[in-house]
């Protein structure tokens, strides 16, 4: 069962963490968040993770072994306001109520209007607002309330996508006055696929994002450049907005089994993680062409492994590969677990880093990245010259071989710079600059950050480690809706 923090003599406390997403959900975006809870635990924080029951979602049960026995895990039923709204005659001629989906690896869309913009269109859209899951926050704020009269807790922490979380945090430090910090894992009304379609609902948007922004006792943005965009947008936040990037689980990368996916006579170059909008996989397949042309002795040995989603833009990767002439030289082998993904990346030769490009594609920096930096492999990298992604990566040491995003022939230069790196034994340092970008490192801000909310100095030396916690098993029971729920549980479907 959870501990309370208000057992006397105790100096260890609770925080509440409002995420839409935890384990078992498998999203990009439950890394963050189950990190933070895993590295502020052993720092002296147990967590109340207040998230949504899964429906429909990625799941990889084996990413509950992440989770601290002290942490207190509820589930709240996310009411489906889509399928309420099919239910009126209203809506039924037309697709006016599909979803505003923030899904996906990126976790960041927002569905763009379509070309026939009418009052049911912006009837749903109004009703979906901030996001599709706007029917999941009467449950979180009832349960909420419960946990903060169960146990004593000193700090209320939000996470998004999807922002319905930070409205959910909202009610509860209207309701509780616990300092609360907002932590944007993609920006809000700086977001370049947050396509609204209609003026007033953009109107309402930026009211809701303004109020929470407002609200907030403290904000968090993930990027260096997502915190001035934001800063330049509302000047008057500078003073309570700070960065705190994703970090790299060393405890968890290093000793990872390497899975060999390819031939050991092919070089493996791989790509996790999720091709879509202006991420896309097609310069990757053009380069890979333009290598066949010029080299196809080296080509020949050239295997691109794509680890996630197998589609971009409605069509299989694979058929977009055919269609560049490379299909015998891409591998598709889908999404995997995430301890599965880190062992196809611990055995690759070198592992591809594609972000965005356009508006808005310095603001984002891809998790991928931090793995990558922890597996010390080389890196071939299609980043934007303005993403600090670039000096992260200029700043790990050899190994890295960078071009423009869309360069086709920067990218194929690239590609064959980091065979030829490889082959002359050159690797990524570990280097100091990597070794900063730990999780821990992250979790210490963000407790640093706790504490200056609470005016509750910490006894840091009576915090377990991370280490003495794994050794006991950590995460194979967890303390839900009263009572304990154990791994078979999850793998069994978390219905209950």
């Amino acid at each position: 069962m959870s501990q309370t923090n208000d057992t006397p003599g105790s100096t260890r406390r609770r925080w509440l963490c409002v995420a839409f997403a935890f384990p078992p959900v498998n999203r990009s975006g439950t890394h963050r968040t189950v990190g933070f809870v895993r590295h502020l635990f052993a720092r002296g924080f147990d967590a109340t993770v207040l998230t949504a029951k899964p429906d429909g979602e990625s799941m990889d049960a084996r990413l509950v072994d992440r989770v601290p026995p002290t942490t207190r895990v509820v589930q709240t039923r996310c009411g489906d306001l889509v399928s309420l709204l099919k239910g009126f005659r209203f809506f039924k001629k037309r697709s006016a109520a599909k979803p505003m989906h923030e899904g996906g690896c990126a976790d960041s869309f927002v569905a763009k209007a379509s070309p026939g913009h009418g009052l049911r269109e912006w009837v749903s859209r109004l009703l979906q607002m901030p996001d599709s899951k706007i029917g999941w926050i009467p449950s979180a704020v009832r349960a909420g309330l419960l946990e903060i009269r169960r146990d004593r807790h000193d700090v209320i922490f939000s996470t998004s996508p999807y922002v319905s979380a930070h409205l959910v945090a909202m009610i509860l430090t209207w309701r509780t006055k616990l300092p609360w910090v907002a932590d944007f894992r993609d920006p809000w009304g700086d977001n370049p696929f947050r396509d609204l379609g209609f003026a007033s609902v953009r109107r309402l948007d930026a009211w809701l994002e303004r109020l929470v922004l407002r609200s907030a006792s403290h904000i968090v943005m993930n990027t260096p450049t997502a915190r001035e965009a934001l800063c330049r947008r509302i000047p008057k936040l500078a003073g309570k907005c700070s960065t705190i990037t994703n970090g790299i689980d060393f405890d968890l990368i290093d000793g990872v089994a390497p899975e060999r996916i390819v031939p050991t006579d092919c070089f493996a170059l791989t790509h996790c993680g999720q091709f879509y909008g202006m991420r896309t996989p097609k310069p990757w397949f053009n380069a890979l062409r333009k290598i066949r042309a010029t080299d196809p002795v080296l080509a020949n040995r050239i295997r691109f492994v794509l680890v996630g989603a197998q589609t971009y833009d409605g069509y299989t990767l694979s058929q977009l590969a055919e269609e560049s002439g490379v299909g015998d030289l891409v591998e598709v082998i889908g999404s995997k677990s995430h301890a599965e993904t880190l062992s196809i990346m611990a055995g690759s030769d070198a592992l591809a880093l594609a972000t965005n490009v356009g508006v808005g594609s310095e603001l984002q920096i891809p998790n991928k990245l931090f793995e990558y930096l922890g597996m010390r492999k080389p890196i071939v990298a299609a980043v934007d010259e303005r993403n600090p992604a670039k000096r992260i990566l200029e700043g790990a040491g050899l190994g890295v071989s960078i071009c423009a995003p869309g360069d086709v022939s920067g990218l194929a230069r690239a590609i064959k710079e980091c065979i030829a790196n490889a082959s002359s034994g050159h690797a990524v340092r570990d280097s100091a600059s990597i070794k900063k970008l730990g999780r821990g490192r992250q979790a210490a801000a963000l407790a640093q950050l706790f504490e200056k909310l609470t005016a509750r100095p910490l006894v840091e030396s009576t915090s377990p480690t991370l280490e003495s916690v794994e050794d006991k098993g950590v995460g194979r029971s967890l303390a839900i809706n009263g009572g304990v729920r154990t791994m078979s549980a999850y793998d069994s479907g978390l219905s209950g």
